[in-house]
């Protein structure tokens, strides 16, 4: 009779554990409703053209602004005012700032600031000087952020908007650069008006904290912007080519470089056809792209200074004629200025968007959200998240799961932060409110389902412990018994 119940008991104990590790197939689904917008304001902060965003290795949020200003923003945690403001540059000497990067392998404190700076005519100090090449990335250092030095000059600026972009550090310290063309795509035309050069129109890399790295960047001949100067000093070199703008570039959790790129414009400027450097060939309005960066690769924006020496790099692919055997296309196609980009890196939702991509489109005013395939190699879906935006250029993704999106036009910071959790933390509404952690643990994170199979396996449980209390009384019967006919 004992083995009997153990035998029950231990079947009963294997059902109750079965329905807890159930992981059933019904994925989270999170969309803008599940997030409270709001913009950031407090201590009395305005912001002016804001440029690039990141939270810093302190939590605190970087904003980075056209004229130069960057500024370091203390948030309460729970409504994110704004409860503290650290001046991190003014204005006066640096321009156009449009990447901002912080380096993991650097200890010091306070962190140093590395931004990308230059001169395209976007902001009011005008266009660089002709033949100048006046791209940088400054680093701001010391106690009070008080140091600031240009550690890699000589990168080149077009003659209308395109200029020295996103930064991003990998763990080993190497930064990854995104370098705009000079021109619309391939060939000098329409505002743009200067050929392409050397370093233009690619994924640089550069390792600043390398010991003796020489980030002063000469050509021959200098000061001159042709199909045949050469790149003849600085530790500065291509990566990837054949992209046009792109404008934000990140390293993801799965160790993939993702990057946006912005497509071509009609009437401003062709690129060479498919016979070679010297013909031009049409330019249609393209779309622009997501692309996977992988060193050596080529993108399909021309370059004929580089075509030199690589003839592929002679011919314009567009993002819509996908990969050929010379050139690599992209893994989707974004709306017109698609520009800043983030992993959305958070367990937050059960992880139900955990490692997705969000990007901002600066001409439809949208956050755009890629879902990526396991491997990361491929685009499962690309869909709108959120609209009504002006003009967002960056964005940004906190610890506790808030999205932050600069709104160049608009002058304002933007937030989207994760809804509470309702009180007693558990929803059967399958969103925002049901207890992360249990959901986590359990592997799933699919509403009803989820709920209904805890309460199964309780009700297992219960059952496993009322009869186990039986067994119990039996066997203490049984023996009492024994003694009573002793």
């Amino acid at each position: 009779m004992l083995r009997r119940i153990r035998v029950v008991l231990l079947i009963a104990m294997v059902v109750a554990l079965t329905l807890v590790s159930v992981q059933p197939t019904a994925a989270v689904t999170v969309d803008e409703t599940d997030f409270t917008r709001g913009i950031l304001a407090g201590s009395g902060i305005t912001f002016s053209a804001p440029t690039a965003l990141t939270v810093g290795p302190d939590g605190r949020l970087y904003v980075a602004e056209m004229e130069g200003r960057i500024r370091a923003l203390t948030l309460d945690p729970a409504t994110k005012a704004v409860t503290a403001v650290e001046e991190i540059t003014t204005s006066a000497g640096l321009q156009e700032v449009f990447g901002i990067a912080f380096d993991p392998t650097d200890a010091s404190s306070p962190a140093p600031i590395y931004v990308s700076n230059s001169l395209s005519g976007l902001g009011t100090a005008g266009p660089a000087p002709p033949g100048s090449f006046p791209g940088k990335i400054t680093k701001i250092d010391g106690a009070g952020y008080a140091n600031k030095a240009d550690i890699i000059t000589g990168l080149p600026s077009s003659s209308f908007t395109h200029q020295t972009n996103g930064l991003v550090f990998a763990g080993d310290g190497t930064l990854y650069i995104a370098q705009g063309s000079t021109t619309n795509a391939g060939l000098p035309g329409g505002p743009f008006a200067l050929p392409e050069v050397p370093l233009s129109a690619a994924v640089l890399v550069a390792s600043p904290s390398a010991e003796g790295f020489d980030g002063a960047i000469t050509y021959d001949p200098p000061g001159i912007y042709s199909s045949t100067v050469d790149q003849v000093s600085g530790d500065v070199s291509v990566f990837a080519s054949g992209l046009r703008n792109p404008y934000d570039l990140i390293i993801h959790s799965n160790g993939r470089i993702y990057l946006t790129d912005n497509g071509p414009d009609v009437n401003f400027g062709g690129g060479p056809a498919s016979t070679g450097c010297a013909s031009e060939g049409t330019n249609p309005q393209e779309p622009d792209e997501l692309n996977i960066i992988e060193e050596g690769k080529y993108y399909g924006h021309p370059n004929r200074n580089r075509g030199r020496f690589d003839p592929p790099q002679c011919i314009y692919h567009s993002g819509p004629e996908g990969s050929g055997p010379d050139w690599t296309g992209p893994i989707a196609l974004l709306p017109t200025s698609s520009n800043g980009i983030v992993e959305y890196t958070p367990g937050t939702f059960g992880g139900g968007i955990q490692g997705d991509l969000f990007y901002v489109s600066f001409n439809d005013g949208t956050l755009g959200h890629v879902v990526l395939s396991p491997d990361g190699l491929s685009v499962v879906s690309n869909t709108t998240f959120a609209s009504g935006f002006n003009t967002p250029l960056d964005i940004a993704v906190g610890s506790d799961g808030t999205i932050y999106i600069a709104e160049w036009g608009g002058g304002r910071i933007t937030f989207l932060q994760p809804n509470p959790p309702p009180v007693g933390g558990v929803s059967l509404s399958g969103g925002l409110g049901e207890m992360d952690g249990l959901r986590a643990l359990a592997g799933e994170s699919g509403g009803s389902f989820w709920l209904s199979g805890w309460l199964l396996a309780a009700a297992v449980a219960i059952f496993t412990a009322t009869l186990g209390a039986a067994a119990l009384r039996w066997k203490g019967a049984a023996w009492r018994a024994r003694r009573e006919e002793r």
